[in-house]
């Protein structure tokens, strides 16, 4: 094992095989405030006709609620085994599945159920995936802003949901948020480290 203090984007690197079944298991994959705007812009839709069209807003059982792309045969942008709107796809896929911050070991046991999966091809190891704590850090932003939203409003409403993701625009840009962020999530992977390895 390396050193802990090396921090958890030390550990193996992910490299996708494009087995597609990620984008298949699921009936719905989350969407934030921001994936809105840039998803809809990028298909030349208005926010409000994509998420009509794409979108429902989701209550899970355990209370949450948020907005998410309907996938009940996959996902709709799933295009064979690509991508059809990978510059934009939504934060949830962008850190998927460093975003786990499960050491290695344990999260190939996790997704066994996809034999196709590159991640069950890797060496175990006691460390998470290595991964970008600040793309990490803005996931979160993303989606404490959009369960937020989601809680004060029934459904999507294009004003309202400008203004909101102008907010998170702002939040995203500040540099020391992020950075706090950052830290906090390094210090959480890096004592899962330490207790696996008994440290």
């Amino acid at each position: 094992m390396a050193d802990a203090d090396e921090g958890f984007t030390d550990g193996p690197e992910f490299a996708c095989g494009c087995c597609g079944q990620c984008c298949r298991r699921d009936p719905y994959y989350a969407v934030s405030l921001l994936d809105i705007r840039n998803i809809s812009m990028a298909l030349g839709m208005s926010p409000a006709g994509f998420f009509g069209k794409y979108c429902a807003v989701i209550d899970t059982p355990g209370g949450f609620r948020y907005p998410a792309i309907l996938a009940p045969d996959g996902c709709p942008f799933l295009k064979g085994v690509l991508c059809a709107i990978h510059l934009v796809k939504p934060i949830g896929c962008w850190v998927f599945p460093e975003s786990a911050l499960l050491p290695v070991t344990l999260l190939k046991k996790s997704i066994i159920a996809i034999p196709t999966c590159a991640i069950l091809a890797l060496p175990d190891d006691d460390r998470p995936l290595k991964a970008d704590p600040e793309l990490l850090a803005a996931r979160d932003l993303h989606f404490e802003h959009t369960k937020q939203y989601f809680e004060e409003h029934d459904a999507f409403d294009e004003p309202s949901w400008q203004a909101a993701t102008d907010r998170l625009i702002e939040k995203l840009q500040d540099a020391d948020e992020l950075g706090r962020r950052s830290a906090e999530l390094r210090a959480k992977a890096e004592a899962q480290v330490k207790k696996i390895s008994g440290q």
